[in-house]
């Protein structure tokens, strides 16, 4: 049984980033905090997540081929969010991870109560036109989030070109006064690193990479690269030693990010002691 809609609907009954699996011989269950919340009464098949997520990657705007083993789709829906589905096999069935997120990007203002917070954050944008930026946090979700609401701000207030690689793609950014290149990966481009090659004939103000646990050594040398003439903008959870060592003399500021229980954000800051450079 295609158990889409459901899922849809519930999932839109709320502009709460939210989050659902979908494993066989278990209900459909939302994870809310620490807390594993029961969405439906029946207990699914393998059939029916199969057929869920046909139907959940019929909403995509692309062929994306044969479903295969494991993989990774996004879509959004106007006025009720965007969605983004991982899925992976476990002994021949599918297991289907569900993020939704907000359709419209919450603005710092409302992310992050604490104005001084925002403010640096602000500053470190105006005072560096190159270099690393790079964010942490236990939640890559909410640090995501985070980055997404902050170039939307950058959109709406400096005149920027903004260059972004995800897989899949987390939010929509909105051209404002900066203009907006999004690409997919898998969709646009087959591979992060192919992106960042691209990404030197765009001659962007502003890269975004998104959430990576790893950065292979050829990524690395293309983002120090591209360190050079464009501010990066990295969510990583963690560097391994050879890396932090490659990208140690380009960071400008480590941003550590952590939820609330009202659902803000708490942010903390690390080196941001402004060097001698041009200001945008």
């Amino acid at each position: 049984m295609n158990y889409a809609p459901h899922i849809i609907s519930y999932l839109s009954a709320s502009e709460d980033i939210r989050e659902v699996y979908l494993v066989p011989k278990a209900f459909i269950t939302e994870k809310r905090g620490q807390k594993l919340l029961k969405v439906s009464d029946t207990i699914l098949t393998p059939e029916d997540i199969r057929d869920t997520l046909i139907a959940l990657r019929s909403h995509t705007p692309f062929a994306l081929g044969p479903l295969g083993k494991e993989g990774m789709f996004s879509f959004g829906l106007q006025n009720v969010g965007r969605f983004r589905v991982k899925y992976i096999t476990q002994r021949g069935s599918y297991v289907v991870y569900i993020l939704k997120t907000p359709y419209h990007i919450p603005p710092l203002s409302k992310l992050c109560p604490d104005k001084n917070a925002v403010s640096k954050l602000e500053e470190i944008i105006r005072l560096y036109n190159s270099g690393v930026l790079l964010f942490q946090g236990k939640n890559h979700i909410l640090v995501n989030t985070l980055i997404y609401s902050l170039l939307q701000n950058v959109c709406d207030n400096y005149n920027e070109v903004i260059f972004i690689l995800e897989a899949p793609l987390t939010f929509l950014l909105r051209h404002g006064q900066s203009l907006v290149i999004q690409r997919e990966i898998g969709v646009d481009v087959d591979t992060f690193e192919e992106g960042l090659r691209d990404a030197f004939y765009m001659n962007p103000h502003i890269i975004f990479m998104g959430y990576r646990e790893i950065i292979p050594a050829k990524e690395t040398e293309y983002l120090l690269r591209l360190a050079e003439n464009a501010l990066i903008l990295l969510n990583t959870p963690a560097l391994d030693k050879v890396s932090t060592e490659f990208f140690k003399p380009f960071i400008k500021a480590w941003v550590y990010v952590s939820g609330n229980t009202d659902g803000t954000l708490s942010l903390s800051f690390k080196d941001t002691e402004p060097q001698a450079q041009e200001s945008r």
